[in-house]
This record gives structure tokens, sequence and C-alpha cells, in this order.
């Protein structure tokens, strides 16, 4: 017997069970499988599968089984993906932005590009979109026509306010500065912040969250420029995030998420599961389940629900370089983007739970110029009873 052949029968202890239990992990997962109506425009033969491996926990089962679930993950990622993104599973349109270009996706798959810019954020009903370039602030309508236009020094992460969408605030440089929505009466509200996207409180005008460059969290009037509370965060944040009824500011730290009440006290401090760095979160429409990429390299995808008195992490996803969460409008499913397997990946998770997969990404948002993978702006529009 020659040494290579040798080589392939040799077994390490333990390898046949190994993967006995690893077939009886996929196999119970998709004969227990509730069955879905497949969608027209996502035909997947593999889909059923890698729900059994992938989703809502199935491989949390010990420590043996998550590893060996893991590198099936890995191995498997989301085969037979469609090749095109034909429609959204959810109502809603998509902002995508990459090597400044902004494009909008509709609900049955169209993709249509708005204009030569790098950052883009909706308003509350989607009537309007802020976009962001270089020194240039422009909200135009969903076709591209210009609504109005400022020019300030960096500008980046513009936020409409909920539910009127009668206030844009936006960072220039080291300020936060704030806009009426028809873009009069532009003016400073606080310098010397940090780069963190302000956000505002849903339902209370005009209140809006950001941090400071040394490290406090303040809620202010945007009206009256009064600091409603103001305190120390005990780390570096990252990401702020209302609830929707505006009663918890989340506050997103690379290994925890702390939550404070209307009044900024702090309610709770969330540390992320097993340690793993926290590279990017969304707070789902309901203001209660937050989704967290999770690894510093963007290893798995966890839910947890707030509302819970001891929140549990609920595994969603789990593979090499998962980068972007977000929301669809009705908060039934959880789009993950993931630039290293070059997918999208739906994951719906209420009801029966189901994934569907898009690949081909980075072609379908070719703008000649690379510039990475292309970027999730939001998932149009919330459910705010909003008139912008």
């Amino acid at each position: 017997m020659s040494a290579k052949r040798a080589l392939t029968r040799l077994r390490v202890p333990g390898e046949r069970e190994t993967e006995d239990r690893a077939w009886e992990v996929i196999r119970n997962a998709y004969v227990e499988r509730t069955p879905a109506l497949q969608r027209r425009s996502f035909r997947s033969p593999a889909v059923a599968l890698a729900v059994g491996v992938l989703l809502l926990g199935a491989l949390a089962l010990s420590p043996a089984g998550a590893t060996v679930g893991r590198l099936i993950t890995r191995a498997l990622g989301v085969q037979n993906a469609s090749p095109a993104l034909s429609s959204l599973p959810a109502p809603g349109r998509l902002l995508v932005s990459r090597s400044e270009v902004t494009w909008i996706v509709s609900r049955d798959g169209s993709i249509g590009r708005l204009g030569s810019w790098p950052q883009a954020s909706w308003s509350p009903r989607g009537r309007y979109v802020t976009v962001a370039g270089g020194d240039r602030l422009t909200a135009v309508d969903p076709h591209g026509a210009t609504q109005w236009a400022l020019t300030r020094p960096a500008v980046r992460d513009a936020r409409w306010y909920p539910p009127s969408g009668y206030r844009v605030a936006y960072l220039s440089g080291n300020d936060l500065r704030v806009v009426a929505g028809d873009g009069t009466g532009d003016r400073l509200l606080a310098a010397r912040i940090a780069q963190v996207a302000p956000a505002w409180r849903p339902g209370h005008a005009f209140q809006l969250a950001y941090v400071t460059a040394n490290g406090r969290v303040i809620v202010r009037d945007a009206g009256t420029s009064a600091i409603v509370w103001s305190t120390r965060a005990a780390r570096p944040i990252e990401q702020l995030a209302w609830s929707s009824d505006g009663q918890r500011l989340l506050a997103l730290s690379p290994t925890a998420v702390l939550v404070y009440g209307a009044n900024g006290s702090r309610k709770a401090r969330l540390v992320t599961p097993g340690g793993l760095p926290a590279i990017g979160g969304a707070l789902a429409p309901n203001g209660h389940t937050l989704a967290l990429v999770l690894g510093a390299d963007g290893s798995e995808v966890v839910t947890e629900e707030l509302s819970l008195a001891h929140p549990a992490p609920r595994r969603v996803l789990a593979g090499p370089g998962l980068r972007q969460v977000v929301w669809s409008p009705d908060g039934k499913w959880l789009l993950v983007s993931w630039p290293a397997a070059n997918q999208w990946v739906f994951v719906r998770l209420a009801g029966s739970p189901r994934i569907e997969a898009i690949s081909r990404i980075a072609q379908q948002f070719s703008s000649g110029r690379g510039g990475g993978f292309p970027r999730l702006d939001g998932w149009c529009c919330s459910a705010y009873g909003a008139a912008g």
C-alpha cells in the first residue's frame, strides 16, 4: 500500500463518531423542518439543508457539536444561492452604496442608480433620501432629483427625525449640525463630538443622542439646545439606537451593549456572548430585538430579546466574514451582508425559519471603481406614522 493511500485511510480517534454526530444533526434538522412555500425568485434545492445547518441555534448542542457545526458552516456557506437578486422577501426598498455610487433596490428586485454619492439615508417614509459625500449634503427624491443641498466640510451620517422628518442631523468634521427637513435653518448643535452617527429619539421633538469626543453620551433638545441628560459611558461607544417608543437608548460598544432609560439612568449592561467583539448591530422595528455581528472577522450573527429580564443570545448565522445586519420594515426578516462569500443572506425570524440567499452581489452593484463590497444604508421604511 502506498504512503498516500495509507494517509487517506488514516482515522484519528473519535473521527467516525464525530462524523456520525454531525450527520445526525443535519438529518434531524432537515426532517423536522417546517416546509415553506418557495418564492419563484429564490429557487434553491439546498435552502432547506442550509436552514438546518445554519439557522436559529441548531448548532448550539454541545461544545463538540458547535465545533462541527462551525466547520460545516464554513464549508457550506449557503450553497446554490440565487445568482441574481430578483425580489426582496419583505415589503420595502433597500438603499445600497458602493464606491461613491448609491442605488435603490425595489421590492421586485429592480435596481436603480440614484446618483454618485458614497452614503445615503432614508427619510421616515421613504419620500426623500439624504446623500452625503465630500463637502456636500443633498436631499433627493427616489428618482435622484435634488430637493435642496448644503455645502459643509466632511459631511457624513445624516439622520432624519422620526416620525415627521422635520429635522435632519448630520456630522460635519467633528461638529454635529441640524437642518430643517426642507433644507433651511442649518446650524451648529455641538462641537468636538465622536465619529458616531447621532440618533433621534422617536416621538420626542426634537431630542437627539450623540457621543462626545471625550466619551460622554448626551441627549440634547435640538430646538432649544438644552441638554436633557448626559452621562459618561464606561467604554468607547460605536453606535447608538433608540427603541421605537423612545424609552430606551442602546449604546453599542465593542464588548457590551449599554441600555439607558428615558432619564439617562443605566438600566442594563449586556455583555456580548463569549466576550466576542461586536462589529455591528441593528435594533428591530419593534424596539425589543437586537441583532449583533460578533467576532473580529464577523464570525456569527446573534439576536437578543431585550424585553426579557435575562436575554439569551440566539444564533442566526455563523461563518467567516459576516459584516452588516439590517431589519426588514416589518421586522420579520434580517438581511445579513456576507462579503467573504459575495452574498446577501435573508433570514426569516418570524414564523417558520427560512434562508434566502443571493450570490454575486458585488457584480450586481458594480460602479467600475472597485471600492469593496456594497454597503447597506437602510431598508425602508420603519413603522413610524410619518410624513417625511
